[in-house]
C-alpha cells in the first residue's frame, strides 16, 4: 500500500493508493493511477512533484486515515516538507521524491509516470493490500527472515555497494551491458564484439552493433581495421572514474567493521567461492570472467 502526496495552491494533499508499479530503472521511473472523478485530480494535474510513500506492516491506521474522504489527512501529523513543498511522511518502509514526468490517460483514470529524484526506503515489512484486505508478506519455509537466506543476503550487498556506480555509469549514458562490455575491453585490451559477447553471454546480456555504434558516436569506444573494438583515452577515464567511484564506497562500507573482522568475512567468501567453483559449468566461468573483469578494473 502507497500514500501518494504533494501541495496545490497551499493545500497539503495525500490519498492512499494501491496502483503503485516501479516501471524503470533506468531512467528511474514509477507510476500510480487517480480516478478521473478524484477530488485531488485538478491538484494531480496542475503540480510537478509528489511523493510516493510505501506504507510499513505497522502503518494501517495511516492508510485508513489517508483513504477517509472529507477530513484534514494532515491534523495533528508530524511531516516534513520536500524542497518543492511536498508533504514527507516519516517511518515508511520507503519513499519516492518524484517529478511528474508523464501523463497518460487510462480510461477512467488518470496514469502519472514519475521520476524519481530522491529515495529513502527501510528494513521495515511492506504493508500489503490482498483479496480486499490487509496483508503482511510471508516467506517459504515459515521463517519470515531474508536476512538468514544466503542468496539474498550477497546480492543485495553487491547491488548496494554497486547502486551509486550504476546510477554515475547511467548518469553518463552508459547501460549495466555497456559497463560490463567495456569492462572487459579495460582489462584484455582490444576484442571483436563476439569475443565480448562471448564472456557475456553467461549473464544473459549481448553487446549490439547498436549499442557499438552508439559508443563510437560518444567517444568512449573506437574500430580498428581488423574489426577489433578498444577504448578511447575518453572511455579509459570515464571507466577509471567509475571504478575509483566503486572502490570509494567499499572502502566507505569496509569502515564498519575491523580489520580482523575484515579479514574473516574475505577468508569465508573465498571458502564459499572455491566450493561453488568445484561444481561451475561452462556458463557459470564465463559470468566469472565478466566479474573478475570489472574487478581487475576496479583494482587498476
Amino acid at each position: 500500500m502507497t500514500i501518494v502526496t504533494t501541495s496545490h495552491d497551499g493545500r497539503n494533499i495525500g490519498l492512499t493508493a494501491n496502483s503503485f508499479n516501479s516501471v524503470s530503472l533506468d531512467p528511474p521511473l514509477v507510476l500510480w493511477s487517480l480516478a478521473k472523478k478524484s477530488s485531488n485530480i485538478e491538484a494531480f494535474m496542475s503540480v510537478d512533484a509528489f511523493a510516493v510513500h510505501i506504507l510499513g506492516a505497522d502503518q494501517e491506521s495511516l492508510s485508513n486515515r489517508f483513504a477517509t474522504p472529507g477530513i484534514d489527512k494532515f491534523e495533528g501529523m508530524k511531516f516534513k516538507k520536500s524542497e518543492g513543498g511536498v508533504p514527507l511522511l516519516q517511518d515508511c518502509a520507503a519513499r519516492f521524491e518524484c517529478r511528474t514526468a508523464y501523463r497518460y490517460d487510462g480510461g477512467d483514470h488518470i496514469i502519472f509516470v514519475g521520476e524519481v529524484l530522491d529515495l529513502e526506503q527501510s528494513e521495515k515489512e511492506p504493508l500489503l493490500f490482498h483479496r480486499g484486505k490487509y496483508a503482511r508478506k510471508t516467506f517459504p519455509g515459515g521463517g519470515g527472515q531474508n536476512r538468514r537466506d544466503l542468496n539474498y543476503l550477497i546480492a543485495r550487498a553487491y547491488f548496494m555497494l554497486t547502486d551509486d556506480v550504476r546510477l554515475e555509469a547511467s548518469g553518463l549514458g552508459l547501460s549495466q551491458v555497456d559497463h560490463y562490455a567495456l569492462s572487459v575491453l579495460m582489462q584484455g585490451g582490444a576484442a571483436t564484439v563476439e569475443e565480448v559477447n562471448s564472456i557475456l553471454e553467461a549473464s544473459g546480456w549481448q553487446w549490439t552493433e547498436d549499442d557499438i555504434q552508439r559508443l563510437v558516436t560518444d567517444g568512449h569506444i573506437e574500430l580498428a581495421k581488423d574489426a577489433r573494438i578498444a577504448l578511447t583515452k575518453a572511455g579509459r577515464e570515464t571507466m577509471i572514474g567509475l571504478f575509483a567511484k566503486a572502490k570509494a564506497m567499499e572502502a566507505d562500507a569496509q569502515k564498519a567493521f575491523s580489520a580482523e573482522q575484515l579479514d574473516r568475512l574475505r577468508s569465508l567468501l573465498s571458502q564459499l567461492l572455491e566450493t561453488l567453483d568445484q561444481h561451475r559449468d561452462n556458463r557459470s566461468v564465463q559470468h566469472l570472467e565478466v566479474m573478475n573483469a570489472l574487478q581487475a578494473d576496479q583494482d587498476n
